[in-house]
């Protein structure tokens, strides 16, 4: 957290040494001090806190991240930059594939120089292992969102921002599933399935969610609701080869019973619909995908989308996400910046970002 260090020294004697206090002051609870009857304004480093994870290859971490989830056992989830402060909101950010909470340091570097948004806000992230499958990080969002909100309360909700494969994620929280997404994974198995799985089976838990009326509102940035084309590439295929699913995934086919499991591995269908990567969840032709888009996002929501600069909606694209994939008819304001797929350390993506946290009420 923020520390402003003063130093208070007692009168000056003949002989004794003088005396001196150091106070430690948070200068988000006070923004003045008074020393010998005078009062000052206090100097403060809002950006310390986050400064001080010092200087990480990010490329690298975000690379570990996807093919290693293991690797990640203690440092995923919910994290908290600063000591909760229930007069704040959270703002809880999300990274993509291929990438780490770090992505966001830019981003709330900006935010913290301004002392309305530092005074009504809090900014958390939710870190990951993005090799899984979206919709298992998405169950382990929303079971951390509810620890949160167990533990602190959570008076005033919450706001979720998801770059790229972390704007999926935010969606399933704000979404009543219903079975839709179950029946469009599992298809004509689907009720066979359903009626021999235990409903806290993770398999159900993953599929099968409503949506978290503590979320108020929602930031999509560079979010392939409909896919990416270059998740059914060559790059694609690479990367799928490359990522170990951790142990916690894997046993999930433990709870799926055997007589489907062979019908679903003699129909060529098991890999593809049970442990997809988080890369085959991304292909424009995933039944997660699909499904979604037939269900409602039942918060405010907004679209940030890059065109690499080129202005040139509908057809535009930041190099990873078409607009065609990005654009959500039922957004509360869509905004497209001069950005290729790194949108988050845009400065036109930040100004929105911004913007929107000043309109929230």
């Amino acid at each position: 957290m923020p520390v402003t260090s003063i130093i208070e020294f007692g009168r000056l004697g003949d002989s004794t040494p003088v005396n001196a206090r150091l106070s430690l002051i948070n200068p988000r609870k006070r923004d003045t001090v008074e020393i010998a009857d005078e009062r000052f304004s206090l100097a403060s480093n809002f950006s310390a806190p986050l400064l001080s994870y010092g200087r990480l290859n990010e490329t690298w971490l975000g690379f570990v991240n996807m093919v290693r989830g293991q690797s990640m056992r203690n440092t995923r989830g919910l994290v908290l930059f600063e000591p909760y402060d229930p007069d704040r909101i959270p703002v809880i950010f999300v990274h993509g594939l291929l990438s780490s909470k770090f992505i966001w340091r830019k981003t709330a570097l900006a935010l913290l120089g301004d002392p309305e948004i530092r005074q009504r806000y809090q900014f958390w992230a939710f870190s990951y292992p993005t090799g899984n499958p979206i919709c298992f990080s998405a169950l382990r969002l929303r079971e951390d969102l509810a620890f949160a909100q167990e533990r602190f309360g959570l008076k005033h909700g919450v706001i979720l921002v998801g770059h790229s494969m972390g704007g999926l994620l935010c969606r399933m929280q704000v979404t009543n599933s219903g079975r839709v997404i179950w029946n469009e994974v599992f298809g004509p198995k689907a009720q066979e399935l359903y009626s021999q799985v235990t409903d806290d089976s993770r398999a159900k838990r993953a599929l099968i969610f409503q949506a978290n009326p503590a979320i108020k509102r929602v930031i999509f940035v560079a979010t392939p609701h409909r896919g990416s084309r270059i998740a059914s590439g060559g790059i694609g295929a690479i990367a799928i080869q490359l990522i170990s699913l951790p142990l916690e995934v894997l046993e999930v086919l433990e709870e799926i019973p055997e007589a489907i499991a062979h019908t679903l591995r003699h129909q060529g269908q098991y890999k593809r619909t049970v442990i997809p990567t988080s890369i085959q969840g991304l292909s424009p032709d995933s039944p997660l995908l699909h499904a979604l888009d037939r269900l409602p996002i039942e918060a405010l929501h907004h679209s940030i989308i890059g065109d690499r600069g080129k202005g040139d909606s509908p057809n535009s694209t930041d190099g990873v996400v078409a607009y065609w994939s990005s654009h959500l008819n039922g957004a509360t304001s869509e905004l497209i910046v001069p950005s290729n797929h790194g949108a988050p350390r845009n400065p036109q993506a930040i100004a929105e970002v911004r913007r929107i946290l000043h309109l929230h009420h």
